[in-house]
């Protein structure tokens, strides 16, 4: 198997103690302020979790929870999936295995109603969380290069506050919870010089300057079944050039 990770999709309440007790290290590693109070909460409202595993070992190093409530647009039913704790250890970061997965759970979610609109909201503490949303789906709230309709501005506002209270700053954009909160340890994933001229990380940047705190822009991204082959195509051909150069490497040719 050239693959460096394995990814699997499964029901949160079959979660293993020794898995959550490894999500909890995990996030650990990566986030200051984690408390395994906040965490055991935080898991307890999703209904399903992405593990990844390290190919050789088994080892848990990523995993995202997800939450699927319904709501509704103007009197339509609309989808929501929402993305909570999502962390993948920095020595795999570069591996598109939970991009992948999540399409794919995105993909048949869409496929159960193809006519109901799915959406995707997400918080992003971090660019390289906001990035998965801008480069992959067009009709994300907020980006820098579209504007979206009013009423999809209105029920981003109006899910935020209803799911985060007084926590959420709408003139802002973004959540600053309460007490103690994660926030990406210092030289982890740090916006550079050369991250912050790219144009959609330097718009992150200044609508969410608070992010070295812990503060979250929150994101609201349209998944239309387009996008979402587009994205799982482009992600494969990334994991494929992936595994050809892991093979590679294991055979003794450069790259």
């Amino acid at each position: 198997m050239l693959s460096a990770l394995k990814g699997a999709t499964v029901p949160r309440e079959s979660l293993t103690e020794h898995q959550r007790a490894q999500m909890l290290a995990l996030m650990q590693v990566c986030y200051a302020g984690v408390s395994a109070e906040r965490f055991t909460r935080d898991l307890a409202e999703k209904q399903f979790v992405i593990l990844l595993s390290a190919g050789r070992t088994g080892e848990l190093v990523g995993f995202s929870t997800l939450r699927v409530v319904e709501e509704q647009v103007d009197g339509r039913e609309v989808e929501v999936v929402f993305s909570g704790d999502t962390v993948i250890h920095p020595d795999y970061w570069g591996q598109k295995e939970l991009q992948v997965r999540f399409g794919r759970f995105m993909l048949a979610r869409k496929l159960r109603r193809p006519l109901r609109p799915l959406l995707w909201l997400l918080l992003s503490a971090g660019y390289k969380t906001y990035l998965l949303a801008v480069n992959h789906f067009p009709r994300t709230v907020p980006r820098h290069d579209w504007e979206a309709p009013p009423e999809r501005v209105s029920f981003l506002h109006g899910l935020a506050r209803r799911w985060f209270g007084k926590q959420y700053d709408a003139s802002r954009g973004t959540v600053r919870f309460e007490g103690a909160h994660y926030r990406v340890r210092d030289g982890v994933s740090p916006i550079d010089r050369e991250a912050a001229a790219h144009p959609h990380i330097a718009f992150f940047a200044r609508s969410n300057p608070g992010h070295v705190e812990g503060e979250e822009l929150v994101c609201l991204a349209e998944i239309r079944v387009r996008d979402l082959m587009w994205a799982l195509s482009e992600l494969s051909m990334k994991q494929v050039r992936l595994w050809t150069r892991r093979g590679l490497k294991l055979i003794g040719v450069r790259a």
